[in-house]
C-alpha cells in the first residue's frame, strides 16, 4: 500500500491556485498527506514569472511535507514534473525535462517552479490538456484495467486520458496512493467555496 495521498480539482478557472496552496500547507503540517490540487484556467493565467498557463492547460500543484519530498531543492521541479514526462511518452510522445521547462521536439510544451510554503515543498506545473497532435491515438493502449477510476477513461477523449496518466504516474513514481477527497471543513473556512469542485 502507497502513502495515502490527496487529489483534489480545484474550479473550472483554477484562478485561486496561489491561495489554495498556502491554505493547504498551512493545514497540512510536517506529516500530513501529500496532495496535488489541479483545474484547468478559463483565459491566460501567471504562475510566476517564467510560469503560465494558457486557456485550458492542466495546471497542478504537488504539496508536500518535507518528509516526503526530495532532499535537495533544486530537485523539487524535476521530481514533480517527471510524472508528466510520464504521462506524456505512454501515449508516444518523446517530451524530455530542460530545467524548469517541459519540452517536446525542441519546443517549451509546459514547465514548472518550486517554492515553500511552511513544513511544505511545493511544485506548480503546467501541461497541455491535449497530447499533441503528432501522437498515435491508440500508441499507449488501454490505461489500466485493475483500477476501475482509470480504465473507466479508456473511452473517454484524450485530455482525460492524459490526466489519468499523470495520476497514474505520480502514484507509481512518488509511491502514493490517491483519495480523490474534498477540502475539511476547517481547509473549507479558510478557501472560498468555489475554489474546489
Amino acid at each position: 500500500m502507497g502513502q495515502p495521498a490527496r487529489w483534489i480539482r480545484l474550479n473550472p478557472g483554477a484562478t485561486a491556485i496561489l491561495p489554495a496552496c498556502r491554505t493547504f500547507a498551512r493545514s497540512q503540517g510536517d506529516r500530513g498527506a501529500p496532495v496535488c490540487l489541479w483545474g484547468r484556467p478559463d483565459s491566460q493565467l501567471k504562475l510566476g514569472d517564467d510560469l503560465w498557463a494558457g486557456p485550458g492547460d492542466f495546471v497542478f500543484a504537488l504539496l508536500v511535507p518535507h518528509v516526503y519530498a526530495p532532499g535537495r531543492r533544486d530537485r523539487w521541479v524535476a521530481w514533480g514534473l517527471s510524472p508528466v514526462v510520464a504521462a506524456l511518452r505512454r501515449f508516444g510522445a518523446r517530451a524530455y525535462l530542460d530545467g524548469q521547462s517541459l519540452c517536446l521536439h525542441g519546443a517549451r510544451i509546459g514547465g514548472g517552479l518550486m517554492s515553500e510554503i511552511g513544513s511544505s515543498a511545493v511544485v506548480l506545473g503546467v501541461f497541455p490538456a491535449e497530447p499533441p497532435a503528432a501522437i498515435d491515438e491508440e500508441a499507449p493502449g488501454k490505461l489500466l484495467e485493475f483500477d476501475p477510476w482509470l480504465s473507466a477513461l479508456n473511452h473517454e477523449g484524450r485530455s482525460r486520458k492524459l490526466l489519468a496518466a499523470f495520476r497514474s504516474a505520480l502514484e507509481i513514481q512518488h509511491g502514493w496512493q490517491f483519495d480523490t477527497g474534498w477540502p475539511t471543513q476547517a481547509e473549507l473556512s479558510e478557501i472560498a467555496p468555489e475554489v474546489v469542485q
